[in-house]
C-alpha cells in the first residue's frame, strides 16, 4: 500500500473527471485516481463535517504539527503549494489511471488527525495521515481543480 505524501490535481476536459495523482514524481509510489463529479458531491458533506471538527480541534491545540513532507499542487496558485515538475509529471505517468470507487476517513481523536484511505479495483490502494492544516490544503487543492460552473459547484463550498 502507498502512502500519499504528494497531491497533484488536474481536470481532464476529455473525460470531464478530475484526476488526483499521488506522489507524481515517484515511480515506486505513484497513483494515479480519475474522481467523477458524482463521487465529489458524494465526499463534500463528509469532507465539510471532517474540517469543522478540525476547526474545533484546531482551537484546542496549541502548537501546529509541522509536516514538510506532504506537498499540495493544483491549477491555481496557494501558499501550500509547492511548483509541480511538469517533466517528471509526464514522464513518470502511469500506465493507468484508476477510477476512485471509495474513500474512507477516520478520525484520530487522540492525535487530532485524518487518516484518507483511498479505493479503487476493489481494493485499498493508498492512504494518508493528515493533520488538519494538511487536510484542509488537500480538500481546498481538490477543489479549486474543479471546473466550478460546468459542475454546478460554488467555487468557496469549503469555506468553513
Amino acid at each position: 500500500m502507498v502512502e500519499a505524501r504528494k497531491f497533484t490535481f488536474q481536470y481532464s476536459r476529455l473525460e470531464d473527471r478530475l484526476k488526483m495523482l499521488i506522489n507524481y514524481d515517484s515511480v515506486s509510489s505513484r497513483v494515479d485516481f480519475f474522481i467523477t463529479r458524482a463521487m465529489l458531491f458524494r465526499l463534500i458533506p463528509i469532507i465539510e463535517q471532517i474540517l469543522i471538527k478540525l476547526s474545533t480541534a484546531r482551537q484546542e491545540r496549541s502548537a501546529p504539527v509541522a509536516d514538510r513532507h506532504l506537498h499540495v499542487n493544483a491549477q491555481e496558485h496557494c501558499q501550500q503549494e509547492t511548483k509541480t515538475d511538469k517533466t517528471a509529471l509526464t514522464l513518470l505517468e502511469q500506465h493507468e489511471t484508476l477510477l476512485l470507487e471509495k474513500v474512507d476517513f477516520t478520525w484520530h481523536k487522540q492525535t487530532k488527525r485524518v487518516e484518507v484511505s483511498f479505493y479503487a479495483q476493489g481494493k485499498l490502494q493508498c492512504h494518508a495521515l493528515l493533520d488538519g492544516e494538511h487536510f484542509a490544503a488537500v480538500m481546498h487543492g481538490m477543489i479549486r481543480a474543479v471546473p466550478h460552473t460546468s459542475w454546478g459547484m460554488a467555487p468557496n463550498i469549503l469555506q468553513i
